[in-house]
Parts: C-alpha cells; sequence; structure tokens
C-alpha cells in the first residue's frame, strides 16, 4: 500500500509499505479520509518525542472497516468508523480517575502506532477497548466524521472551564481550524454572544471572518481588544496556536473573573513565557489547559457534526489524494490552506 512517512524533521515521503493484517482484537480499517493536523505540520517541523521514525503520521481518520481480528465483536466488516488519537491504558491512576486524556502511557495513533495517512490503518486491541473510535451512518460524509478528533479536543477545552453565565465574550488567538472550531462551538453550544478572533497572517483573518464578529491582527490586538470591551476584556480566551507571545497578549485580555484557556501546544524549545501575574491577581482570572480528548468527548463530537450543530465542512479548503499531501501539507504549514484533508 502507499503511505505518508515520517523520516525526520522536514521529511515526509509517499511511500510503498507492507499493508497490515487484522490483529487479534484488532481491526483494518480502509482509510477514506485523514485531515491534517497542526501537530502533524509541528512534528514535520521539530520531530516529536513520542514518534520514532520512520512513521506514518495522521490521526483524524475516518474509514470502512475491511477486515477483523480474531474476538472481535463489538466491530464488523463494512461499519463506517470514525476515530482519534489518543487511546488510554485504562490502568493508571488518571484512567482509573475517568481523566483518560491523560494517561501516564500517552498511546497515540500516528505516534506509536502508524496512523491514518496510508490506504489502510490498523487498529489495535487497545483502540477497540478503551480508545476513541464510533461509527457513524451512510449520511456523513467521511471527510466530516474525520473531524470528530480535533472537534472533541475542542468539547474538552470548554470543559476544562467552570459554568459560565452565558452571553459573553470569547476571544480566540490563532484563526486555523481549531481556532474556528473553538468559535463555532462557544455560539453553538455555550451561549457565546461575541466571538473575536487574532490571527497575524492575512489569509487566516479572511479564513475566520464568516465565524467571528471582529477580526484582529496579533499586532496591537491588546489594545484592540480592550477598546472593542470599553476596557472591559474578554470573559474566555483560547490560546489556539502554537506562537508563545499569544500566552502573554491573553492575559493582558482577560475580564475580571475570566478565564484563558493555554490551549495550543509550543515547540519544545520555546523558552520561558513571561505573564503579568498581577494581572491573573486583581482580575482573579483563572488560567488553566486542556490536551486531548477522551473517548466520550470524541462520540459527542461525532454526534454534534452528524446532527449538523458544527458545520464542520466550511473549514475543509482543501481535498487532495495521498500522491498531492506533501505539497498540501506544507501550503498548510504557511497558512495558505486552512484544513486539509487527504480523501481517497
Amino acid at each position: 500500500m502507499k503511505a505518508g512517512v515520517f523520516r525526520g524533521p522536514g521529511q515526509f515521503f509517499i511511500e510503498e509499505r507492507p499493508q497490515p493484517e487484522a490483529a487479534p482484537g484488532g481491526v483494518l480499517l480502509a482509510v477514506k479520509a485523514c485531515a491534517v493536523c497542526g501537530s502533524d505540520l509541528r512534528t514535520l517541523k521539530h520531530g516529536n518525542p513520542r514518534i520514532a521514525p520512520p512513521r506514518v503520521l495522521g490521526h483524524e481518520i475516518a474509514g470502512d472497516v475491511v477486515a477483523v481480528g480474531e474476538g472481535v465483536t463489538s466491530l464488523q466488516v463494512g461499519d463506517r468508523v470514525s476515530t482519534g488519537a489518543d487511546v488510554p491504558c485504562g490502568e493508571c491512576a488518571p484512567c482509573r480517575q475517568g481523566r483518560p486524556n491523560n494517561c501516564a502511557t500517552n498511546l497515540a495513533i500516528g505516534y506509536q502506532w502508524d496512523g491514518g495517512f496510508a490506504e489502510f490503518v490498523h487498529l489495535d486491541a487497545r483502540v477497540l477497548a478503551g480508545g476513541p473510535i464510533a461509527t457513524f451512518g451512510a449520511a456523513l460524509p467521511y471527510a466530516h466524521a474525520a473531524l470528530a478528533e480535533p472537534l472533541a479536543c475542542c468539547i474538552n477545552g470548554f470543559e476544562r472551564l467552570p459554568p459560565r453565565p452565558g452571553g459573553e465574550h470569547l476571544l480566540v488567538f490563532g484563526a486555523g481550524p481549531i481556532g474556528l472550531m473553538l468559535a463555532m462551538l462557544g455560539r453553538a453550544r455555550h451561549g457565546i454572544e461575541r466571538v473575536t478572533v487574532v490571527d497575524p497572517l492575512p489569509a487566516r483573518r479572511a479564513s475566520a471572518a464568516p465565524f467571528a464578529d471582529d477580526v484582529l491582527d496579533s499586532e496591537g490586538c491588546v489594545e484592540a481588544v480592550m477598546d472593542l470591551t470599553d476596557g472591559r476584556g474578554a470573559d474566555v480566551i483560547f490560546t489556539a496556536n502554537s506562537a508563545p507571545s499569544s500566552h502573554p497578549q491573553a492575559i493582558d485580555c482577560v475580564a475580571v473573573r475570566g478565564v484563558v484557556n493555554l490551549f495550543g501546544g509550543l515547540p519544545k524549545d520555546h523558552g520561558p513565557v513571561p505573564l503579568d501575574t498581577n494581572r491573573i491577581h486583581y482580575r482573579e482570572a483563572l488560567v488553566t489547559g486542556s490536551h486531548g480528548s477522551t473517548p466520550a468527548q470524541h462520540a459527542a463530537a461525532l454526534a454534534l457534526i452528524a446532527d449538523g450543530v458544527v458545520p464542520v465542512a466550511d473549514l475543509i479548503s482543501e481535498r487532495v489524494s495521498l500522491d498531492e499531501l506533501p505539497a498540501a501539507m506544507e501550503r498548510a504549514r504557511t497558512g495558505e490552506a486552512l484544513k486539509v484533508m487527504m480523501q481517497s
């Protein structure tokens, strides 16, 4: 089969690989859609300590079950399946406490296991036992179902916030797919009244315009946000990007008793990030973070997509073949493309 193989920073190639077989307890999927995630792009640029090359990347996956391993009863050939990244061990303290996205083992598809940038992907028995996997009906396009994984991460981000009164101002740093999903979710499920999105790239700001009331350049954004809010600041803030500079900007924009979610991971070599802790102190602000998602959140995300509550189709800017994927990933890295979807 063909697969997109990561061989080290800056090295991503379409290669011929042996087609996997369904091992006991596992299933084999024919990949119908696999989206490019920001973490794939960071891995391609910087590498990742969890990934030992060569590795097939891709974890936002939808496809058809084409073979089942011995002992599998939960799925059958012909099932349409959406799956995500994080696979809990089920045994460590976070897993036992109901926080599988914080699993100490931290296994993930496209990291320790080969992922979905391929014609076929094998889902290990541990994925079926407790991972993010759900079936969906024929009415839902594969490309939409593949986006349950990033939407589940956004659901987790909102669930990390304390109860909020609704009617608030949401500020999102980053107009990539995750930032725009957060904007969509805020309006659809959390009573957000006004959405402001910040991004340094003109193309990304243009992409954000349909999803936000205000779209701002990163330069001068703190002053602009304070002007928009009559000096009050934003109530709910997400840093949905990998730019360390957005973290102090977010703190500078937070309203009294507002909350900042440091959502996006930063490059390993980012260094210290200065924050105005007096701003947090005197405004009684909450600063939190979120990582990944749980299998339950993945199922919830798939249901929101299937019901049309979150119109993820609006985020897909390119649909490409596996052979076209390396060039499309470069366009995603530069911000020229929004959400790249590999389809078969």
